[in-house]
């Protein structure tokens, strides 16, 4: 029940994408469903002690340990996003449904484009990497069908994006949750994945770099 609950509202969210034109109700509507409601949900698991904090990958890990993950995770997850959608150019699918509308509000935009996509990277990996880790491992405990299972499940939150784009962010859900595997400990994850949706999103940072041609 729990995994419907936390999981669910990311499925439905997208449906946003489809059917609402104004950015204000576009942002209400997203922050409700998939950033406040999810984190409210597993600190009520939390402190109901139904789970354990560690069960959301809510554990420290060495300073150096967190900087090399975040570089590493950052690094490969941003150079598949960067790289893929051209590679997958010539692969069928279907087109995205719908977007995200355009926020006309500096200030709103900034806003969504800090806090907003940093509450995006605790909230997905608190879920899809944490949560899903937790609730796999009851039926399984191959890491193989814990990495397709979790990656699978969160690039089909991006359903209405496209096929590409579940896909490709699928493949970048792999690594994020190859990286959990190893350290047990999302804080520098969750940072990467922020970094990564920044360099795709706001425009600071040239994202010619990353790309291979």
């Amino acid at each position: 029940m729990a995994a419907v609950v936390l999981a669910g509202p990311f499925y439905l969210n997208d449906f946003a994408n489809l059917y609402v034109k104004d950015w204000r109700w576009w942002l209400l509507i997203d922050y409700a469903a998939v950033k406040l409601f999810p984190l409210g949900f597993a600190l009520w698991l939390i402190y109901g002690k139904k789970m354990q904090a560690s069960d959301f990958g809510l554990k420290t890990q060495s300073l150096l340990s967190g900087l090399l993950v975040f570089l590493i995770v950052a690094l490969v997850g941003t150079a598949i996003d960067q790289n893929a959608y051209q590679l997958m150019a010539k692969v069928p699918g279907y087109k995205p449904l719908g977007g995200m509308p355009e926020i006309t509000s500096p200030v709103w935009n900034w806003v969504d484009l800090t806090f907003g996509l940093l509450m995006v990277g605790i909230c997905e990996e608190l879920v899809f990497r944490g949560f899903l880790h937790a609730f796999i491992t009851r039926y399984t405990e191959d890491r193989c069908a814990i990495i397709v299972i979790s990656s699978g499940a969160f690039g089909l939150i991006h359903w209405s994006l496209g096929l590409h784009a579940v896909l490709i962010t699928s493949t970048i859900g792999a690594v994020f949750m190859i990286a959990y595997l190893k350290t047990r400990s999302l804080p520098a994850i969750m940072l990467a994945h922020f970094a990564i949706n920044f360099v795709d999103f706001a425009g600071v940072i040239p994202k010619s770099i990353f790309k291979f041609n």
